[in-house]
């Protein structure tokens, strides 16, 4: 039995219906893996600089919207706690969203962070909309994406590996049979290239085929020279029925633009499958990027 490192998972809610979505599987996981869940709203705050320093704007409002969050953080906590037997704590703040995720990856070790997606967007919309943005550039730890149209599974059966750069692959790898073990489940391993990196993508995908025999993994795997990896992987995880894809946080070389047709944006407007992003705990700290930002986590893509 392989111990998991998935201890304590945080999902932020605005107590929308893919925030809830996102709950949802983030429970199943924490049954699974025996982890702590941790569920975080920020009441977002305008702030007034003035020569006393930095005032809250409209604070009786603030302070209403948080007591009414507390609330529903309770109605949720409470609703989990008399279906399932796992630790679940809840969080108020104020600060930015991704300020405060980051907060509390440092304070409570957070693993993963479960965040809720919603419809796809056009190329301005995903600019626009940087929550979602903003945390899975700057989130400290691994991102699980949940649109919100995967409401009918709780296990990730199927999962699809792909290989396609040479960054985090033992990660993944660790993950991915975590996962296929906590799940009773089946790794897909896909190694795709186009001509230019081939020799060395095979060179890595040899190698983690090695790491599935080496470890008595239940997996499958392929190779695929194609022009486009995003769209080999979408159309492999369509035909092969993933429940969930693994990717690392490098699988884009560059967080630098989302204007072009760039991989991440074609994973995320191309699948309806959970995107779990690998990273490096404690890489990628952001600063307050924003004050007053609004929680409405809209679909990155």
């Amino acid at each position: 039995m392989m111990s998991s490192p998935l201890k304590t998972l945080l999902v932020p809610t605005d107590f929308s219906a893919k925030a809830e979505n996102a709950v949802r599987l983030a429970t199943e996981m924490a049954m699974r893996h025996g982890s702590k869940i941790i569920i975080l709203h920020v009441v977002h705050t305008y702030y007034l600089m003035d020569r006393g320093g930095k005032q809250v704007i409209g604070s009786e409002i603030v302070q209403q919207s948080l007591d009414v969050a507390q609330l529903k953080l309770n109605e949720i906590r409470g609703a989990l706690q008399q279906n399932f037997n796992i630790e679940i704590e809840i969080k108020l703040s104020t600060q930015g969203l991704t300020a405060s995720i980051n907060e509390l990856i440092r304070e409570e070790s957070v693993d993963l962070v479960v965040l809720g997606t919603s419809g796809k967007q056009d190329v301005k919309s995903f600019i626009l909309g940087s929550n979602s943005y903003n945390i899975l550039q700057y989130a400290a730890t691994s991102v699980l994406l949940v649109p919100e149209t995967f409401t009918k599974k709780t296990h990730f059966k199927k999962i699809l590996l792909p290989v396609r750069v040479e960054n985090d692959l033992a990660e993944k790898a660790k993950i991915s049979l975590v996962l296929a073990e906590k799940n009773e489940g089946g790794i897909n391993l896909l190694g795709v290239a186009d001509a230019e990196r081939l020799a060395m993508i095979k060179k890595s995908y040899a190698e983690m085929r090695k790491v599935m025999q080496t470890k008595g993994a239940d997996y499958v795997s392929e190779f695929k020279l194609c022009a486009d990896n995003a769209d080999e992987i979408v159309e492999t995880a369509q035909r092969e029925e993933s429940d969930i894809i693994v990717l690392a946080d490098q699988d884009e070389n560059s967080w630098k633009s989302f204007m072009a047709e760039n991989f991440f944006k074609k994973m995320i407007n191309g699948t309806d499958v959970p995107l779990f992003i690998v990273k490096t705990k404690g890489e990628r700290i952001s600063e307050e990027p924003l004050t007053g930002f609004d929680v409405t986590l809209p679909f990155p893509g």
